[in-house]
Parts: structure tokens; C-alpha cells; sequence
């Protein structure tokens, strides 16, 4: 177990089976806690029990595991030669490197892109990590990957839900990431205006 200091963990925490074990991947049900990094291990605070970590299920997407995804998938993006090489990672995470983030931002379909039928989405994704922010352009550095997505707005309202579900699962297989979907909360209609 690593040390963490008292300032980055939420202790004192309860799963109803929301979390699961992340080597089995069963439902866990009961005390937990969490840390500033969001991994979450059983017990009330470290050192209470044998602090297994869990997985918030909620952070996984529907019908592939971590584990599956990786055995899949064994490369890893942080280290393809457009991201950079691992020392450079290593040098932002000690303050050494870049360490700008990207502003987040709420898109708003104007009229003229309601007439076209669809709009341009961008978003960034922590390279080492699940954590995802939608930006106003495509934001990328050492640290993070940016992209962008053709988002559907109109038409018959299956199709458009199963376009934009294609697309976000393409982009998911593209750059071999994980959790775009459940980022948007599989809400594959959002935006979504039928005429």
C-alpha cells in the first residue's frame, strides 16, 4: 500500500456495490476510501485491513473490463512518438515540464449548425489517466491528447443516437483510450433536436 498523507484521501466512505474489486471485478459492498487521484481501497482510512482497491464501475465502459481492454490492447498512447517519451512525463509530474490544463467548456449548437445537422466536438484526455474535459479546441500537450468528434444533431433520433455512439466508440479504438462514452454518460442524444 502506498503512503498517503491525510490531506489526499476522503475517508470513512460506503459502497452499495457501485465499486468493485479490481481484481475480480465483484460488486463491493461496504466501507471504503478514497484519494485525490480517484483510487478507492476498502477500509476506513489506510492501514485499516488489508486496503484492497477497488474500481468505480461507473468509470468503466459497458461490457469491457480494464483488464480486457489492456489485454487488448497491450500500447499504451502516452508513449507513441507524437506524446513524447516517458521522461518528459516524468520531468511535468515533478513541476519540471509544461504544466498547463485545458479550460473546460460547454458547447452550444448554433442555428446554422442545426441546419447542417451536426457540429464539431472537442475534447482532452489525460494521457496516464481517465479524466476527460470537453474544451472550446483541440488542447493538447505533453500530458494531455487532444481530439475532436463529429457530433450528430438531427434526424431520425435511433440513427443519430447509434452515429454518435459509432463515432465515440471509433475514437475510444483510434487512440486506444478508455471511458470517452461514460465521460458524455452515454448520452449519445445530447444536443440532439428533431425536426
Amino acid at each position: 500500500m502506498i503512503y498517503y498523507p491525510k490531506s489526499h484521501i476522503t475517508p470513512n466512505l460506503y459502497s452499495n456495490g457501485e465499486l468493485a474489486y479490481k481484481d475480480t471485478l465483484s460488486p463491493y459492498t461496504g466501507q471504503y476510501f478514497s484519494t485525490y487521484n480517484n483510487k478507492f481501497f476498502t477500509g476506513n482510512y489506510p492501514g485499516d485491513g488489508p486496503n484492497t482497491e477497488l474500481l468505480n464501475l461507473s468509470q468503466t465502459p459497458n461490457g469491457t473490463t480494464t483488464t480486457e481492454f489492456e489485454d487488448q490492447n497491450p500500447e499504451d498512447p502516452r508513449f507513441y512518438p507524437q506524446n513524447l517519451d516517458y521522461s518528459i512525463l516524468k520531468k511535468v509530474e515533478y513541476g519540471k515540464g509544461i504544466t498547463a490544463t485545458p479550460d473546460t467548456f460547454y458547447p452550444t449548437p448554433t442555428t446554422q449548425d442545426y441546419e447542417t445537422g451536426e457540429f464539431t466536438r472537442y475534447f482532452s484526455k489525460k494521457s496516464n489517466e481517465i479524466i476527460y474535459y470537453e474544451t472550446s479546441a483541440i488542447f493538447k500537450n505533453n500530458l494531455y491528447i487532444g481530439f475532436s468528434l463529429p457530433w450528430k444533431l438531427t434526424g431520425d433520433k435511433d440513427k443519430v443516437y447509434q452515429v454518435n455512439k459509432n463515432i465515440v466508440e471509433l475514437k475510444e479504438q483510434q487512440l486506444r483510450i478508455l471511458g470517452l462514452g461514460v465521460y458524455l454518460k452515454l448520452n449519445y442524444l445530447q444536443f440532439y433536436q428533431g425536426r
